[in-house]
């Protein structure tokens, strides 16, 4: 709601509540044939009071009415600290609970031998992959520098042989 809405509300209840002007209800009137949700606005409230006037108030029974007047007597007089009380003895018993739980679920940590294997195992593993990678560049070499040998070596040949063929020609 914001800040017009809210002045609203209070114009409004003290509209319903009789407790507005007749001048400020006149206003308040005219405001709303200009504005449909003023309008809006007063007519579900007027319906929600009229709701709420319907609505039939029970009486609680005596002995419940008894037994509300005295608890404030009763939280005085238990103002005395005392590990046996309730709450105290179910914080008491917790504490276990929360120990374990806080034991159980803190992350272990690795230790100092499995450390060590570990960068064994990373060591081994990256050796590998080194020599694959010498491995890998010796075959791409070999098959680009025959590719590419056989493609200049056949280039060559044709441009002899062609030559050849134009100097036969020509002696012809």
């Amino acid at each position: 709601m914001n800040e017009y809405d809210e002045k609203w509300e209070d114009r409004i209840n003290a509209l319903l509540d009789g407790e507005l002007s007749a001048d400020d209800a006149e206003l308040l009137k005219a405001e709303a044939s200009d504005n449909r949700e003023l309008a809006r606005a007063i007519v579900e409230a007027y319906q929600l009071q009229q709701v709420m006037d319907t609505i039939h108030v029970e009486r609680a029974p005596d002995s419940l009415r008894k037994r509300l007047r005295s608890i404030p007597r009763q939280q005085r007089s238990t103002k005395k600290f005392s590990l046996l009380q309730p709450r105290w003895a179910m914080a008491l018993a917790a504490i276990p609970l929360v120990l374990i739980t806080v034991t159980l679920m803190r992350p272990s940590t690795p230790s100092e031998a499995d450390v060590a294997k570990a960068r064994q195992e990373m060591a081994i593993a990256f050796a590998y992959l080194d020599k694959a990678g010498v491995v890998t560049r010796r075959e791409i070499e070999s098959t680009v520098g025959h590719t590419l040998a056989n493609a200049v070596t056949g280039s060559v040949n044709k441009a002899i042989q062609s030559q050849n063929l134009y100097s036969k020609e020509k002696e012809a």
